[in-house]
């Protein structure tokens, strides 16, 4: 499945506002945005599958 080029545009756009890596701080790469570099995007991951980070629904 391809993105269309409208699609990657908006993505750019919005990525291109918020230009920091939200891990390190660094400036990211258009290959692994909205991070830097892969690292900080397994790092990210790895803070979601193991529960650290989430999403909280306000459910019991």
């Amino acid at each position: 499945m391809e993105i269309k080029s409208k699609t990657k545009k908006n993505i750019l756009h919005f990525v291109s506002k918020k230009n920091k890596c939200p891990i390190c701080k660094k400036n990211i790469s258009n290959i692994f945005s909205p991070f830097c570099s892969k690292k900080c995007a397994d790092l990210d991951l790895m803070k979601w599958l193991s529960e650290e980070q989430y999403i909280d629904l306000g459910r019991d």
